[in-house]
């Protein structure tokens, strides 16, 4: 509870559970357009989950900032949870209720991008990268 004190961004951590239990919501209907989006928020999910819950390592961190930069911001973040919660709102109530959830988060992310009133938790940390520890080439010095 004190870590939540200190910054409310540890409530939105659920968010990937609810997104896999949206994923699951779709691949109930049976239809070829919602089974392809069920697997592929339980997959979202499934890695949101992996993201937010795990401290992150530096091999994490760079492969989110090489592959997924955009969540390393509150805007980026909020902006992809807002079209993930968007996705989920069809067909049965609790993807209504999933998708509402995970829409909510994303709003709420975007309004701490403008707000900058907390400061973005551990797994919104970019990568330290130190000039010394990359490797460099040298030429032939003849």
């Amino acid at each position: 509870m004190d870590r939540i004190t200190q910054n409310p961004t540890e409530l939105l951590r659920a968010v990937g559970g609810v997104a896999i239990a949206g994923g699951v919501g779709s691949l109930i209907h049976h239809s070829f357009s919602s089974i392809i989006i069920g697997v592929y928020e339980v997959l979202i999910g499934a890695v949101l989950v992996f993201l937010e819950v795990r401290p992150p390592t530096d091999e994490h961190k760079a492969l989110v900032a090489q592959y997924a930069s955009f969540m390393h911001s509150f805007l980026g973040r909020g902006v992809f949870y807002l079209l993930l919660g968007v996705l989920m709102l069809n067909y049965y109530t609790i993807l209504y209720v999933c998708g509402t959830i995970v829409g909510t988060a994303g709003l709420a992310y975007i309004v701490l991008h403008f707000l900058k009133i907390v400061e973005p938790p551990s797994t919104m940390q970019q990568p330290i990268t130190d000039a010394e520890a990359q490797p460099v080439w040298q030429g032939p010095t003849e």
